[in-house]
């Protein structure tokens, strides 16, 4: 970790970047709502489809490998999710309610393939379908069908709600143990809470009192904008493990600290921003600032991100 590398990229932060950090859920429209801003205030589109949509992306944001199709045009990213969820949230007639926990909690591979328009099994199909299954269940089962009541049942804490989110939904409980040693990271889960947070704009079902105790979500784009900026620096045996695509085993000590280092310097970067600029920010808006970044150069990165096989990231 280079502590003058956090300050040069902290004091080297454009005016715009600057004001977008400062604005909070505002500044963020694209990370904070999956892209959803030009529908989320139309009439048709209720509080809780909105919340559900939220829902049904995260559970599935996660390992876009390995992609057998690498070698097409047609590769699987982030915005393909976003992009099915977003017909199933606007155009009911043609899936039925797939946001319906009750038919999501009995969702098939084949429905999802034809939410997200691909062509042939979605890589990592059967563990996102099992996910679905899962959010759909757990709402049936604790919340009476609504990811609304989910959220409110939290009480204004973002913390609760990532608390209820891993107790109800197994599959979002990312934890593993380093060194003897419990380590939690729930990246879905804590950007499920942001993402609730960004959509609403901080108000409504997305007013939580305490989002600044969340953490950045520890994933494998991220730390590539950090070692290309000279934050992260990584051990020489790591390094040629990372450049020539070497999987690093899901749990494995070396998974676990690229993770936890990328978190721990979003922290620094904050506590730099303070002294810079004089004003507490919160490490989603950090995430969304490195995250698009990382995004913008993603075809012409010369840094590759480490590979582990998970559904947590």
């Amino acid at each position: 970790m280079d502590e003058d590398a956090v300050r040069r990229f902290v004091d080297e932060l454009s005016e715009t970047d600057v004001s977008r950090l400062r604005a909070g859920a505002s500044g963020f429209d694209g990370a904070g709502d999956h892209g959803i801003a030009t529908i989320r205030d139309a009439e048709e589109v209720t509080e809780e489809r909105l919340a559900m949509y939220t829902l049904c992306v995260d559970a599935m944001n996660f390992c876009f490998w390995p992609d057998h199709s690498a070698g097409e045009t047609l590769k699987l990213e982030y915005e393909h999710l976003t992009a099915g969820w977003r017909r199933a949230l606007e155009r009911e007639e043609d899936f039925g309610d797939l946001l319906d926990a009750s038919r999501l909690s009995k969702i098939t591979g084949e429905e999802l393939r034809a939410l997200m328009k691909w062509p042939r099994p979605l890589p990592n199909e059967e563990e996102r379908v099992r996910l679905l299954r899962e959010v759909g269940y757990g709402l049936v089962e604790h919340f009476d069908g609504s990811c609304s009541a989910l959220i409110r049942a939290a009480n204004g804490s973002a913390c609760r709600l990532v608390d209820l989110v891993v107790m109800h939904f197994p599959g979002f409980r990312d934890e593993s143990v380093y060194r003897g040693r419990q380590v939690f990271l729930y990246k879905r889960a804590q950007i499920f809470v942001a993402d609730v947070w960004g959509t609403w704009k901080a108000a409504g079902l997305g007013a939580f009192q305490d989002i600044a105790q969340l953490t950045m979500f520890a994933d494998y784009r991220v730390p590539v904008t950090l070692r290309e900026v000279g934050i992260l620096a990584y051990s020489e045996e790591l390094l040629v493990k990372i450049e020539n695509k070497v999987e690093i085993p899901s749990h494995s000590e070396e998974e676990i600290e690229i993770r936890a280092c990328t978190v721990h310097a979003v922290e620094l970067i904050k506590k730099r921003f303070v002294e810079r600029y004089g004003q507490e920010i919160c490490s989603i808006v950090v995430d969304w600032l490195l995250w698009e970044k990382g995004e913008a150069k993603r075809e012409t990165s010369i840094e590759p991100h480490h590979r582990t096989l998970t559904i947590f990231y």
